[in-house]
C-alpha cells in the first residue's frame, strides 16, 4: 500500500509469523533434548575453575569454596612451608589445570603404610586429591579426600583409610577430573624397635604389667575382631602389655579416631609391627573410660577403663 508521500510498507503475514514461531520452538526443543539428559554430568564436571571462587576465612582458617564443583570446602589447608615431618609430599604442578599437562609429581608415589600424605598446590588455581578413578566412581573419596586445596597451600595430612601393603590407589582432582595419578602402598617404616630386633616399646616410668591387650590375627580386615578384650579394665599405675598377633602393623592410640582433636595425647604405642609388642602406661590417666583406635586402620576400636 502506498500514499503519495510514503514508501511502500511491507507487513508480515500471519503465515510467516506462524512459521517463525515453529522454528523457534523446534530450536528450543532440540536444545532441551541435548541439555536435560546431560545436565547431571555437566553439573558434576564444570569447566576448569569457572565455577570456583575462593575467599579467605574470617577466622584465620583455610579458604573455603564459594561455588560448586562438588568438591566441598577446604579442610585444614595451610600455606606451603616445605615438607611435612613424617609425611609423603606430592606436588600439584604449575599448569596442571590445563588438560594434557603433567598434574602430580610424582605421578606414582610410593607411600609407606604408616605414613600420611600431603599435597602441595603449586598451581595458580584450586585443586583436590581424591581417591577413586573419577567422579562416577562409587568409592570416590572413601580412602582419602583433601577437599579444596587453594593455590599456594598444602592439604591437611591424609591417612589412607583401610589401605594395605601392595595396594595401588588411583586418585584424581574433583575440579579437573582429567588430572589423575596413583599411590602405591609399601610396608610400614621401621618403628622404634631396638637394633637387635627387639619389640617396639613406649617409654614408661616403670610400674607393674597389670593387664594384657592382644591385637587379633586378621584385625586389619574390617569387620573382624580387633582387640582382645574389646574393653580392658586396669588399675591406675599399671602398664598394659600390648601384643600384635596380626601380620601387619597396628597401633593403640587414645581417641575415637584420627579426627579426634585429642587423638594420641594421652597414650600412643606408635607402630607395633606384626609379632611385636609395646607397653601403655597408665600413671598419668585419671579414673574413667578412654576410647582408643588404630591410626592405620581407624575402624579398629576399643575401650580402656582405668580404676
Amino acid at each position: 500500500m502506498t500514499t503519495p508521500d510514503e514508501s511502500p510498507i511491507i507487513r508480515t503475514s500471519s503465515k510467516r509469523m506462524a512459521q517463525g514461531l515453529v522454528i523457534v520452538v523446534i530450536v528450543m526443543a532440540v536444545g532441551a533434548a541435548i541439555a536435560i539428559p546431560n545436565w547431571h554430568n555437566m553439573a558434576k564436571n564444570p569447566p576448569p575453575v569457572s565455577t570456583i571462587t575462593t575467599k579467605p576465612s574470617t577466622e584465620g582458617g583455610a579458604a573455603t569454596s564459594a561455588g560448586g564443583g562438588g568438591a566441598g570446602s577446604a579442610a585444614g589447608g595451610s600455606k606451603q612451608g616445605g615438607t611435612v615431618a613424617g609425611a609423603t609430599t606430592i606436588s600439584i604442578l604449575q599448569g596442571a589445570s590445563v588438560q594434557g599437562n603433567p598434574a602430580f609429581d610424582p605421578n606414582d608415589a610410593k607411600v609407606s603404610l604408616d605414613s600420611k600424605v600431603v599435597w602441595q598446590n603449586k598451581d595458580t588455581v584450586p585443586h583436590t586429591a581424591t581417591s577413586g578413578t573419577g567422579p562416577s566412581d562409587p568409592n570416590s573419596g572413601k580412602i582419602f579426600d583433601t577437599k579444596i586445596i587453594n593455590n599456594g597451600e598444602n592439604s591437611s595430612p591424609q591417612q589412607l583409610k583401610g589401605a594395605k601393603v601392595g595396594d595401588s590407589i588411583p586418585y584424581y582432582c574433583q575440579i579437573h577430573p582429567y588430572m589423575t595419578a596413583k599411590l602405591t602402598v609399601t610396608a610400614a617404616k621401621a618403628s622404634s624397635s631396638n637394633a637387635t630386633g627387639g619389640a617396639a616399646t613406649t617409654p614408661t616410668a616403670g610400674g607393674p604389667v597389670g593387664a594384657s591387650l592382644t591385637i587379633m590375627q586378621g584385625a586389619a580386615t574390617q569387620g573382624n575382631p580387633a582387640y582382645d578384650p574389646a574393653t580392658l579394665t586396669v588399675k591406675k599405675g599399671d602398664n598394659i602389655q600390648v601384643t600384635n598377633k596380626d601380620n601387619v602393623p597396628h597401633t593403640v592410640t587414645n581417641g575415637k579416631g584420627p579426627d579426634d582433636p585429642n587423638s594420641g595425647k594421652l597414650f600412643d604405642t606408635s607402630i607395633i609391627n606384626g609379632g611385636e609388642s609395646a607397653k601403655v602406661p597408665t600413671t598419668k590417666l585419671t579414673a574413667g573410660e578412654y576410647p582408643y583406635h588404630c591410626t592405620i586402620h581407624p575402624y579398629m576400636t576399643g575401650t580402656l577403663k582405668v580404676q
